[in-house]
């Protein structure tokens, strides 16, 4: 269920210019923001996550791994 959440989310980011204000707003000098930045602004918008399904998100497969890798 939290994974579906974290796609919603990331849904709603992509379509919500106040929301994705909000989360560019919480960037720090490098372009980051924190998982715990993330998942109160998930769950302000009635998507719950957590920080485990945010790293699984930015996880590549071996399958893509193959590809980046050219393999």
């Amino acid at each position: 269920m939290s994974q579906e959440s974290l796609e919603q989310f990331m849904e709603k980011v992509g379509s919500n210019e106040e929301l994705r204000a909000s989360v560019e707003n919480q960037l720090d000098s490098d372009g980051n923001i924190s998982l715990d930045a993330l998942i109160t602004l998930g769950s302000e918008n009635g998507c719950d996550f957590t920080a485990e399904d945010l790293q699984e998100s930015m996880e590549l497969s071996d399958e893509e791994l193959d590809g980046v890798a050219g393999g």
